[in-house]
């Protein structure tokens, strides 16, 4: 039996990503930051989504995005990264992405 991530045509599924230094492993605080989700699925167009930070007095480095039922149409494989900042001097990338597997509902 195959173990999919999360459904294709789904509202309800929430990535969680936790931002560190690479170097020092240390968390980085969102706090006045833009985070921005970047994935491309099966391959195709790279998509840009605006995470959420979460309270980073208690949850530091933490950012939630919710999927909307239109942002993946199909199953198959997600591949992503996080960015701080595009585009300006203090950019940041994660350095790991992360592959997700997108199942596809049943007919």
């Amino acid at each position: 039996m195959t173990t999919y991530d999360i459904m294709a045509a789904d509202g309800g599924s929430k990535l969680r990503v936790t931002i560190r230094d690479s170097a020092t492993k240390a968390l980085i605080n969102l706090d006045g930051k833009t985070v921005q989700l970047r994935y491309s699925l099966n391959g195709g167009t790279t998509v840009l989504k605006t995470m959420t930070p979460l309270d980073q007095a208690t949850k530091t480095g933490q950012a939630d995005y919710q999927f909307d039922a239109s942002d993946l149409t199909v199953g198959g494989e997600l591949i992503g990264e996080v960015r701080l900042q595009a585009g300006l001097s203090d950019q940041l990338t994660t350095v790991n992405r992360f592959h997700l597997r997108v199942g596809s509902a049943l007919p």
